[in-house]
């Protein structure tokens, strides 16, 4: 957030030279009194504040590796093993009528 918003100020100060000049003097200034609020000074958040305010952030939950698990069947591949074909020519299951063992012996 800190970046982004020195940037749009550094893009909107680039247009004159005035404006570039009163930005650099204003983070000079700006410098000096950062430095201060870590040194104790009075200007801006004490530290003890900071660290109350910031939260924590921990290391997010492991997933799964990609190859780990069964594969998913297609809608065919469920199709076919729920229900059990049968041979039209004999009507038992097990083949088809490609492979049917009474059709091959005629």
């Amino acid at each position: 957030m800190l970046t982004h918003a020195a940037s749009e100020l550094v893009d909107d100060a680039s247009l004159t030279d005035a404006r570039s000049t009163f930005l650099l003097g204003e983070f000079q200034s700006l410098r000096i009194r950062v430095k201060d609020i870590d040194s104790g000074g009075d200007i801006g958040m004490s530290r003890n504040k900071t660290r109350e305010e910031t939260q924590v952030i921990r290391d997010p939950n492991p997933v799964r590796a990609k190859g780990c698990g069964k594969r998913l069947k297609s809608g065919k591949e469920k199709a076919l093993s729920q229900s059990s074909r049968q041979c039209r020519a004999c009507g038992n299951s097990g083949h088809d009528k490609r492979t049917c063992p009474t059709l091959q012996n005629r």
